[in-house]
C-alpha cells in the first residue's frame, strides 16, 4: 500500500539524514491521513494516488507562479518536492500512446464539438496514468 511505502521511506530517510525528503514525505502522509479522516475509513491505493496527484498539481502551479515572480530559489525547492512525490505515482503514459487513445476516442464518440465529453472518456480509460491538463491540451490540439 502506498501509505505503508511512504511510512517506510520516512524512516529510511530519517536514518540517512535526508531532511528534505522527510519533510515532503511527512507532508504527503499527513494529507493522506486527512483524507482518511474525511472519508472515515482507510484510503485505497487509487484514492491515495488521487491525493498525491492533487499535491503534484499544486506544486506545478506553484512553480509557474514562482517563475513569473522570478523566485528561482523557490522554484528549485518545489521541483525537488515534485520529484519526491512523483516516486509514489503510477507511471505516466507516453505522449504517443496517449495520442492513440485520444484518436480512438474521437473516432468512437464522433461528436467533435463536445470536447468535454472526449476528455472525460479519455480520462476514464487512462485512469490515473495521465495528467488531466495534458489530456485536455492534446484533445484541443487534435480538434483544432
Amino acid at each position: 500500500m502506498i501509505r505503508d511505502d511512504i511510512q517506510k521511506a520516512i524512516f529510511t530517510n530519517l536514518k540517512e539524514g535526508k531532511a528534505m525528503e522527510v519533510k515532503v514525505l511527512r507532508f504527503i502522509l499527513s494529507e493522506i491521513k486527512y483524507a482518511e479522516i474525511a472519508k472515515q475509513k482507510d484510503l485505497t491505493d487509487e484514492e491515495a494516488v488521487a491525493v498525491l496527484q492533487k499535491e503534484v498539481k499544486k506544486r506545478k502551479e506553484a512553480i509557474e507562479m514562482f517563475k513569473k515572480g522570478e523566485r528561482f530559489d523557490l522554484v528549485t525547492d518545489e521541483e525537488a518536492q515534485l520529484v519526491i512525490i512523483a516516486q509514489y505515482l503510477p507511471k505516466q503514459l507516453p505522449v504517443e500512446e496517449l495520442n492513440k487513445i485520444i484518436d480512438s476516442m474521437i473516432a468512437e464518440i464522433g461528436d467533435k464539438s463536445n470536447m468535454g465529453k472526449i476528455i472525460g472518456a479519455v480520462m476514464g480509460r487512462v485512469k490515473r496514468q495521465a495528467d488531466g491538463s495534458q489530456v485536455a491540451q492534446l484533445v484541443k490540439q487534435k480538434l483544432n
